[in-house]
């Protein structure tokens, strides 16, 4: 199983983030701030970044294009993400978006950088 999963994160990489950032953080968040709708979190998660998830994998099938180090592209894909979840919470507004947008921000950022990409 580990290798199957470590098979996946490494060939889908724009999925697996997005997929564990829907995940993890609204469990980073309970920790932090004691949300106890973790599942309302991963649902509503999934439905409103799926635009964002398309720009990923556009964006990496882009990145890799490039003929730069394997690191400065999880840079490039760090800030393109980012930058989308920041977009969507202003989009979705409401008063506990800057928050979300905090949370969610980190968490990609480290999964961004964190998780191995196929070397191309």
């Amino acid at each position: 199983m580990g290798k199957f999963l470590m098979l996946i994160t490494e060939k889908q990489y724009p999925i697996s983030v997005w997929i564990i950032t829907i995940l993890l953080t609204p469990i980073f968040m309970v920790t932090f701030i004691g949300l106890a709708v973790i599942p309302v979190f991963w649902i509503f998660g999934g439905i409103y970044s799926f635009p964002s998830l398309l720009i990923f994998i556009l964006s990496n099938r882009l990145i890799d294009r490039f003929r730069i180090p394997n690191f400065a592209k999880k840079i490039i894909f760090s800030l393109i993400g980012v930058s989308c979840i920041i977009i969507t919470f202003n989009i979705l507004g409401g008063s506990f978006a800057p928050n979300l947008t905090i949370f969610y921000s980190i968490v990609f950022f480290i999964l961004s950088l964190s998780i191995k990409r196929e070397l191309v």
